[in-house]
C-alpha cells in the first residue's frame, strides 16, 4: 500500500508570494533602494559640507518639548504608551515619527521601553481582535489550500516567521499582527518573537530621535544602520527570488 501524499512544505518565499500577491514590498524594490541609498549619502554629504565650512547646526533644542511632556506627569507616558498601541490597531498611521519623538522627549532606554510597551499592547490587540473575528475568514481570503499552507509554515517555523518579519524595516508592523491572528500561531509564540523582533528597529528609531536633541551625527548613525538593514534585507530577498524562479523553470 503507497503511503498517502504529504503537502509540501511551503518555504518563506512562497508565503511572500501569497500575502503581497506576488509584488515586491515598496522598499525592496531595486530602485527604491538604489534611490534611499543615493539619497541618504547626499544628506551626508550635504551635513558635512554645511556644518564643516559654514558652522550650522541642526540639533533641535529638546528642552522645552521635554519640560512639556514632563509636565503631564505620570499620564505622559500613559498617553504616549495608549497613542502608540492605537498606531499599531489603525494601521496607516506611521510608527517612525512616534518613536523620534519618544527619544527626542525620554531619550534611548526610556523611550525604547515606552515604545515596545505600546507596540506590544498594541500588537495583542490586534492579534485578539484578528483571531477572534477574523481566523475565519483566512481560508475565504487566500484559498482554503493556501490557508493551510500558511497555517503549517507558521507552525513548522514557529516564531522565526514573525520574528524576521518584525526585523525588516520593509514589513508594516500592524499587517503582521493582524495577519498572525489569522494563522494557528499560538498567542504567547506570536507575542514572544514579536516583541524579540521589534526591540531592534524601534531602538534604532528611538536613537534617531535622541540624537536630534543632542547630536545629529547620531540620528545619521542610526538612519545608517536602518538603510544597511534594508540593503540586507533586499539582497537576500532578491537572492532567494531569484533562486525560486530558477527552481521553477527547472521543474518545468
Amino acid at each position: 500500500m503507497s503511503e498517502p501524499a504529504t503537502t509540501p512544505r511551503p518555504t518563506l518565499g512562497e508565503i511572500e508570494e501569497q500575502l503581497t500577491g506576488g509584488e515586491t514590498p515598496l522598499l525592496l524594490r531595486r530602485e527604491v533602494v538604489a534611490g534611499l541609498v543615493v539619497l541618504f549619502l547626499l544628506v551626508v554629504a550635504v551635513y558635512w559640507a554645511t556644518s564643516e565650512y559654514f558652522g550650522i547646526s541642526y540639533t533641535i533644542e529638546a528642552e522645552p518639548f521635554r519640560d512639556w511632556v514632563d509636565g503631564f506627569g505620570i499620564l505622559g507616558p500613559a498617553v504616549f504608551i495608549g497613542i502608540m498601541a492605537l498606531s499599531v490597531l489603525f494601521a496607516p498611521v506611521p510608527n517612525a515619527p512616534i518613536f523620534m519623538a519618544a527619544g527626542l522627549a525620554w531619550g534611548p532606554v526610556l523611550g525604547t521601553l515606552y515604545c515596545m510597551a505600546g507596540l506590544v499592547l498594541g500588537s495583542a490587540v490586534a492579534f485578539w481582535v484578528a483571531r477572534r473575528f477574523g481566523r475565519r475568514h483566512l481560508a475565504r481570503l487566500v484559498g482554503r489550500r493556501n490557508a493551510e499552507r500558511i497555517d503549517t509554515l507558521v507552525l513548522e517555523m514557529g516564531g522565526r516567521v514573525v520574528f524576521w518579519s518584525r526585523m525588516i524595516p520593509a514589513v508594516n508592523f500592524d499587517w503582521i499582527s493582524f495577519v498572525a491572528g489569522m494563522t494557528a500561531i499560538p498567542f504567547r509564540v506570536f507575542i514572544l518573537y514579536s516583541a524579540l523582533g521589534m526591540v531592534f528597529p524601534t531602538a534604532v528609531a528611538v536613537v534617531a530621535g535622541d540624537g536630534l536633541g543632542r547630536d545629529v551625527r547620531i540620528t545619521l548613525g542610526a538612519g545608517g544602520v536602518w538603510l544597511a538593514v534594508i540593503v540586507i534585507s533586499a539582497a537576500v530577498y532578491w537572492r532567494r527570488r531569484a533562486n525560486g524562479r530558477r527552481d521553477n523553470g527547472a521543474a518545468t
